[in-house]
């Protein structure tokens, strides 16, 4: 042996290691649903049996959230999660849950794996402190849409898309721009029905520390004060709220856009 071979480690020690999974864990008392949910998804299951789920993005703290609401609802007969990073499920109807990996970039065989469901979240997303501004526009922009795209060419029936409070294409800002973009690319793409959520301020626990955020947690009391509806949401009351619009009638137009308001509003009146 060489004492290059020597000193050089092997192959297999430097390979990189799969992502450990993900744990999601339903309880009794999380999520909490609540009576007008669990009334809706019951109504939805008996008016519109054979319906399932796709989410894409779920292993994001929306993702995870919506996840653990589909699952919990028992409305849908079968719920795939894409992503490239695997999840233990435990919770209630574990056995309607599929895993799939995914190719962003292989539109294709997102619209053979996308075929057959009927309703889909898209919830992908990253930051720009996280991705870069290249690594950013590409998964919340382009990933986001190849996704869409293929949704609409499987025949999914009702898309529901995470985007964000002030999303505009003609924004100055990178990330309102890239989400603007996108909304305006899905609502125009023709499907039986539409709905993006544009949540403010995500309230959550991150796995990761980001200090744009952790510094704006500091100031979120006093902007929940001056704007209690305006200036974040849970990201289980995000899900809830994405979730339970499922179970409703496509109105017309059926395209329909939610503000942080209108989901926190939704929330709290169920809650009476």
């Amino acid at each position: 042996m060489s004492s290059t071979d020597a000193s050089t480690p092997s192959t297999a020690s430097t390979a990189p290691t799969e992502p450990a999974p993900l744990k999601i864990v339903v309880t009794d008392d999380d999520p909490v649903l609540g009576r007008t949910f669990t009334k809706a998804a019951g109504k939805f299951k008996t008016k519109s049996p054979g319906k399932s789920a796709l989410v894409i993005g779920g292993t994001g703290q929306v993702g995870r959230e919506v996840v653990k609401h589909l699952m919990a609802s028992d409305a849908f007969d079968k719920v795939a999660v894409f992503t490239r990073r695997p999840i233990e499920y435990s919770g209630p109807n574990a056995d309607k849950l599929v895993q799939k990996p995914i190719d962003f970039e292989n539109e294709e065989q997102l619209k053979t794996d996308f075929a057959g469901f009927t309703h889909a979240f898209s919830c992908l997303g990253t930051t720009r402190s996280k991705s870069g501004k290249d690594g950013f526009y590409k998964i919340d922009h382009d990933y986001a849409l190849n996704a869409a795209r293929a949704c609409k060419e499987a025949g999914i029936e009702h898309y529901s898309i995470v985007s964000s409070a002030g999303a505009n294409k003609a924004s100055r800002f990178l990330y309102t721009r890239a989400k603007g973009e996108v909304d305006s690319d899905v609502l125009g793409m023709g499907f039986p029905r539409v709905s993006v959520f544009r949540p403010a301020m995500l309230e959550c626990r991150r796995d990761e520390a980001r200090p744009l955020e952790k510094l704006a947690s500091y100031a979120l009391p006093l902007f929940k004060l001056a704007m209690p509806m305006s200036a974040a949401i849970p990201t289980s009351t995000l899900a809830w709220a994405m979730v339970i619009n499922s179970f409703g009638k496509a109105e017309t137009p059926a395209t329909e856009t939610f503000s942080n308001s209108d989901m926190l509003e939704k929330f709290q009146k169920a809650k009476k």
